[in-house]
């Protein structure tokens, strides 16, 4: 038996250029005190952090998903070979709506470094909103490869909205992936695969379903389905840019403390 995961890379709506991917069934794991599932697939594998309605939490619950996200970050990092490397952080989305608001506003975030600070020893890290097609003109996955090359990125970290397969997972999840992402995939306009198979270099993914189709919440077929999101999305969207911020901050810099796990917890 085979499951889809939340990955828009696996989205029936993805086309053929990004044939859907299946993985084996989901093992339950613990994670920092929060219930997780993984499994793993033909070309990597993916974890789902359950944390609930955490926007709504006390900030020490905040600070808790941040490290256990750093964590997974960093094994993550170790399995993909590319420790002490480059990173590109890229920001997919567009901040004009709230509900797809979470990379940009993750990348915000993102403490980049400049030459001289990495001439001081800091590890070289870039950061970047990629916007959406209808902003730029360009295919998201386009940008991302040209920005990888001219960085001469390691490693691509990709933080992006999701699409809930279910009532209860919208907004109560954090998935972190080697498998890649397809932009837009859900909406049915995707703008490329970012992934191995299409970078010069390996892709980790992190995302939060932010959004479920009207169809899926009704229970029923619907050929031109609305995607619908919460009343309190903003809230929601903001405080996950927080702690996915501090979580890659705390792996890919190695100082929390200085580059996010407060302001994480609301502080």
């Amino acid at each position: 038996m085979t499951r889809l995961s939340d990955c828009f890379i696996e989205s029936r709506e993805a086309g053929e250029a990004a044939s859907p991917l299946r993985f084996s069934d989901p093992e339950p794991v613990w994670l920092e005190g929060f219930d997780a599932v993984r499994a793993a697939g033909e070309r990597g594998g993916y974890h789902s952090v359950l944390c609930g309605e955490i926007w709504l939490s006390s900030p020490d619950e905040r600070t808790r998903l941040s490290k256990a996200l750093r964590a997974l970050l960093s094994y993550y990092r170790r399995r993909m070979k590319s420790a002490g490397g480059s990173t590109l952080v890229a920001g997919l989305g567009t901040e004009q709506m709230a509900a797809d608001a979470l990379g940009p506003r993750t990348a915000a975030r993102i403490l980049a470094t400049t030459a001289a600070m990495r001439e001081a020893g800091m590890p070289a890290i870039c950061a970047v909103k990629t916007g959406i097609p209808r902003e730029t003109g360009m295919d998201t996955a386009d940008l991302v490869k040209a920005l990888a090359k001219e960085s001469g990125a390691d490693l691509i970290v990709t933080v992006d909205s999701l699409t809930a397969r279910s009532r209860e997972r919208l907004g109560t999840l954090v998935q972190v992936t080697d498998c890649g992402v397809v932009p837009g995939s859900a909406l049915a306009h995707s703008s490329g695969e970012i992934s191995a198979r299409t970078m010069p270099c390996p892709v980790l993914s992190l995302g939060v379903p932010t959004v479920i189709r009207s169809d899926v919440l009704a229970g029923e077929e619907d050929a031109d389905p609305m995607f619908v999101s919460r009343a309190d999305t903003d809230a929601m969207v903001s405080a996950y840019a927080r702690i996915l911020a501090a979580a890659i901050n705390g792996a890919f810099s190695g100082n929390p403390e200085q580059t996010g796990i407060a302001r994480a917890a609301g502080a």
